[in-house]
């Protein structure tokens, strides 16, 4: 699936304000893959991403999801979540966050795809890190 996602940088998070976001990946510093990358899928489906390490601050990011305030991930999992939000340790410091509105939907569908990539195998197993935005925006149809 192609999807466009919006950079959103230094020079223009301020076009982006409390964005109605329903999920999110977040990668802790040092985490495996991108240190610090968060990714946002809206309720309208559309895709965002920034750098809270090296392109913008902890501040501008709050202004753009404020829930964010109450977000402690542990170290290796678990941690405290903001209310209304489920989260799913993707593991090596990387967190996906759902909002609960969609949760069940996302968790049935997710295991399903997941299920259906695996048996249909190319030799590698399917991990949802690989397709979770794909499983937020087919539940957003």
């Amino acid at each position: 699936m192609k999807y466009e996602i919006v950079e959103i940088t230094k020079s223009n998070v301020n076009d982006y304000k409390r964005l109605d976001i329903v999920a999110f990946h977040w990668s802790a510093p040092g985490a495996c893959g991108e240190h610090g990358g968060v990714v946002f899928v809206t309720k309208e489906g559309l895709i965002y991403h920034t750098n809270y390490l090296y392109e913008i601050t902890d501040d501008e990011l709050l202004k753009i999801f404020p829930p964010l305030s109450s977000f402690r991930p542990g170290i290796v999992g678990g941690g405290y979540f903001p209310p209304s939000w489920k989260d799913k340790y993707l593991g090596l410091g990387n967190y996906l966050v759902v909002h609960e509105s969609i949760w069940d939907d996302f968790s049935n569908t997710a295991h399903n795809e997941l299920k259906r990539l695996n048996e249909a195998g190319n030799g590698e197993k399917a991990i949802l890190y690989q397709i979770w935005v794909e499983v937020v925006l087919k539940v957003l149809k």
